[in-house]
């Protein structure tokens, strides 16, 4: 299989795992929903497949996988989902030290990669209680992994702030080149804060059109923003 084939097979498997990015975003709101809107976890977890999709040849090459080999796909995929939320849920909060430590060795031994909670035990030194409470306490209350308790990013993050505007560009870029009514509904759901059954009457048209445009619309606004840190 070439390279070319290969992308074109990649593309369509995650056209086919858009509907387990929702999924996934719903296990997530379900454990923490005071944290996101619905709608706001499934974009990450659309971030995070569009990442997984725009990383599985160099994934391969750096582990020395075939990437023709494509029922591996949707597992690296599904990890990449949960990772792009836990990452954001995790930098939304402040805990103790001790959490924080014990919630980063769970992380550094290979949470985000589907390791079960025995061989996370084994991997950390915790017992398998202190496993279940920590990934508990991470999911309810999310949780920072390199912050000390209460630090917030300096006003003169000269790097930071650069990172942001390059970021906040490349979503501008895309919006701009939108159509209607895809822009609009964007616009009303950003900036007038409409849910997307609101926005669908105001505009004239059907839920399931409106949620596929929006969805769209997003999945693309993402695309770029990840490409712009790449």
């Amino acid at each position: 299989m070439d390279d070319a084939e290969v992308r074109a097979r990649v593309d369509g498997l995650v056209a086919g795992l858009v509907p387990q990015a929702r999924s996934e975003a719903y296990k997530v709101w379900q454990r923490a929903p005071h944290a996101l809107e619905m709608d706001e976890l499934e974009s990450l977890a659309l971030s995070g497949l569009a990442a997984a999709g725009a990383r599985w040849p160099a994934y391969c090459a750096e582990k020395g996988h075939d990437p023709g080999a494509l029922e591996y796909f949707a597992a690296y995929a599904l990890r990449r989902m949960r990772g792009s939320m836990l990452d954001w849920l995790r930098s939304q909060d402040w805990v103790t030290r001790s959490a924080r430590t014990r919630a980063k060795l769970l992380r550094d031994a290979g949470q985000d990669r589907g390791l079960t909670d025995a061989e996370l035990a084994a991997a950390t030194g915790m017992d398998l209680a202190t496993v279940r409470e920590t990934i508990a306490a991470v999911s309810a209350r999310p949780v920072s992994m390199d912050a000390e308790p209460h630090d917030v990013q300096a006003a003169d993050d000269v790097e930071g702030q650069a990172v942001v505007s390059q970021v906040l560009s490349a979503a501008c870029g895309v919006i701009d080149r939108l159509g209607d009514p895809a822009r609009t509904i964007l616009v009303l759901r950003y900036y007038h804060g409409l849910t997307v059954p609101e926005l669908a009457a105001c505009i004239g048209l059907a839920a399931e059109e409106a949620s596929r445009l929006y969805q769209e619309a997003l999945f693309e606004v993402h695309g770029a923003m990840l490409a712009a840190v790449a």
